[in-house]
């Protein structure tokens, strides 16, 4: 299996932990929901989900206008490998199929956040072929229902390392594009939200 390496805008390596340990990952991701909530919850008209203290895997947040769920996705790293999929690397964010299905079966009306900070900026491949993104921060909303639109074998990616996972770990991703119609670029309006359908 190749290798790759991973630069930010300066030119830094970064190195990145064991992408299979789930239970780290999970850990990461319930610091950047509470920091998320810190930086946009009031704005966006966002709180906590009081049964993500119980259950961790439930939707992070409810919308207070309309009681919906939100579920948040942070991803600094693009999927750089998504041209396969007829996507460009620079608006490329994964699902896990798991998820979609998860979320479309459990949640419907869901709404999903990605919060885009491109941190790695710069994939240079075990073959040396390198694959560059800019710079690129923002939120952008869909909802469950359009993204199972989106969600096709096509663009369905297999995670080869993960083909034997005892860890829990999804096997396989959709690679979606935030560029689709179904995306919304979502200010500090309430409302942008609240109009999701």
């Amino acid at each position: 299996m190749a290798t790759y390496t991973l630069y930010d805008k300066d030119g830094n390596k970064l190195i990145h932990n064991d992408l299979q340990k789930k239970q780290e990952w999970c850990k990461d991701g319930e610091r950047l929901e509470t920091r998320f909530l810190a930086l946009y919850g009031e704005k966006l008209g966002l709180r906590l989900n009081e049964e993500k203290l119980r259950d961790p895997t439930v939707p992070d947040f409810i919308h207070t206008e309309t009681g919906r769920y939100v579920d948040l996705k942070s991803q600094t790293t693009p999927f750089f490998q998504s041209h396969k999929y007829g996507v460009d690397p620079q608006y490329a964010v994964t699902l896990n199929k798991i998820d979609v299905d998860r979320y479309y079966q459990l949640y419907p009306g869901i709404i999903v956040l990605y919060h885009v900070n491109w941190i790695a900026v710069k994939m240079v491949s075990g073959y040396g072929k390198t694959t560059e993104v800019r710079e690129m921060e923002g939120i952008w909303a869909a909802t469950i229902n359009n993204i199972k639109q989106m969600c096709k074998p096509e663009n369905l990616h297999a995670y080869l390392q993960r083909i034997n996972d005892k860890r829990g770990n999804a096997r396989d991703s959709y690679v979606l594009d935030l560029k689709h119609s179904y995306f919304k670029v979502i200010e500090d309006d309430k409302q942008n939200l609240k109009r999701l359908n």
